[in-house]
């Protein structure tokens, strides 16, 4: 019996629009509704989470989400963190200096709440900020950023030149300290060794006293992998990477933009 459902938002619960649709809203709530709790697994920071939850009216009706790719699980009705995995700004530093030291040419985001901070300010880094509704600070000194939080680094660019970066980074210092993953083609996100979505379900699922063998998890990219490897039960969208499709138990026929999300949880729920 599927106890709680676990979905992605870019790719899975989002259509290309970055909205969810009437479709999966109101499945949503019939989820919700049969007594299965239902958290979003994204990699948007918390305010940009938040921003979606409200504007599909779902504010009272999502209790938890897991924010960061995992570095944070977000108690949305006392408006705490739970569970958080900051990642070491020696390690940001050393992936800032290589990328600098091997003059990629790639954007170095960090998000901060309602700021994100960028090494370039171009097309992909608006609709980025954009999107989470976000305020973009161009970094001018890492060393300015010393004293704040962060849970992950993205890094935004060609996929070719992101694969180039990740097999440097796999080649560094830093090799041991990290994980890499592709949330878009042009979105590579690294986390601390021991933080993915997977690790904070694994987090929420104790706390919940939710086994996870009664998780259904749903995605579409690298960053979801652990996460569907972890539930007991998984969907991947039909315009999922097709090594993500590999590792899931079922796969939509329908994509993102034709509520493949409402599909995998008819599916698996009676509703």
């Amino acid at each position: 019996m599927i106890r709680m459902v676990a979905a992605d938002m870019d790719g899975t619960s989002l259509g290309t629009d970055e909205n969810i649709s009437k479709t999966n809203i109101e499945t949503i709530k019939k989820v919700i509704n049969t007594g299965t709790e239902f958290i979003f697994a994204s990699g948007r920071p918390v305010y940009g989470i938040n921003l979606k939850i409200a504007d599909a009216g779902l504010t009272d009706k999502i209790r938890y989400f897991i924010a960061y790719n995992g570095g944070i699980v977000y108690d949305t009705a006392n408006k705490e963190y739970l569970y958080t995995k900051i990642m070491d700004f020696e390690i940001i530093r050393k992936i800032y200096n290589i990328i600098q030291q091997n003059n990629l040419d790639l954007c170095f985001c960090l998000h901060e709440d309602e700021f994100i901070y960028v090494t370039q300010d171009n097309e992909i880094t608006a609709l980025e900020a954009e999107s989470n509704h976000q305020t973009k600070v161009l970094i001018d000194n890492i060393e300015d950023l010393s004293e704040k939080k962060f849970m992950k680094i993205l890094l935004v660019g060609e996929h070719e030149k992101l694969k180039h970066a990740a097999d440097i980074f796999r080649q560094s210092e830093v090799k041991a300290d990290i994980k890499t993953m592709f949330s878009l083609d042009m979105l590579l996100e690294i986390l601390p060794v021991d933080s993915d979505k997977s690790v904070a379900l694994k987090w929420l699922s104790n706390y919940l006293n939710i086994p996870l063998s009664s998780v259904l998890a749903i995605g579409d990219a690298e960053n979801d992998m652990e996460m569907l490897k972890t539930a007991g039960y998984s969907a991947a969208m039909q315009n999922a990477y097709k090594h993500v499709k590999e590792i899931a138990d079922y796969i939509t026929e329908k994509n993102n933009d034709e509520n493949g999300l409402t599909e995998s949880l008819e599916k698996f729920l009676d509703l």
